[in-house]
């Protein structure tokens, strides 16, 4: 009987494909993890000012929602600058796929366009050339072949009423 394999013959599988589920899900797990941190942050700052606003008197009060306001509104401009980084290499990316397509992309579509044009006339050549005259010698063939068929059975028909016998099919006469 074969032997099952051991789970230390599976452990390197098993190895791998872990290491892609890993290597798959780090490109969208990480930033969602960033975003929830981020508006758990935001979350947490609005309940402390409106604790802050409950709880203080007026004054304080005032002072902690106006400190508060003043972070969020750095962070706010912070956000703001971050996104200006990733419009400009949002750009750059696109300037390079840009390129990629004209430099690498556009030569390979030009080849592939000369080679189907050599491929048409190539079977365009062959269609005239080879094809065509077999065909026509073929129905030349089977013309002749069938008149002479006919010309055999009519002589055929004809002597077998002048001679009274009737011919077997399997003479070749």
């Amino acid at each position: 009987m074969a032997e099952q394999p051991t789970t230390q013959e599976q452990t390197p599988e098993a190895t791998e494909t872990t290491e892609n589920e890993n290597q798959g899900r780090g490109w969208f797990f990480w930033p969602a993890v960033g975003l929830g941190v981020i508006v758990g942050l935001f979350v947490v700052g609005l309940l402390a000012a409106l604790l802050i606003a409950l709880l203080a008197s007026p004054d304080d009060a005032a002072n902690w929602v106006g400190m508060i306001r003043d972070i969020f509104i750095i962070v706010l401009a912070m956000e703001g600058m971050l996104m200006g980084i990733a419009l400009i290499v949002l750009v750059l990316q696109l300037a390079a796929l840009i390129n990629l397509l004209q430099n690498e992309v556009q030569p390979i579509v030009d080849n592939a366009n000369e080679t189907v044009t050599t491929v048409r006339g190539t079977a365009q050549f062959m269609s005239q050339n080879l094809v065509e005259p077999v065909i026509k010698a073929s129905a030349v063939a089977t013309g002749i072949t069938a008149l002479l068929r006919e010309a055999f059975g009519i002589r055929r028909a004809i002597r077998t009423k002048h001679d009274g016998a009737v011919p077997s099919p399997k003479s070749g006469d």
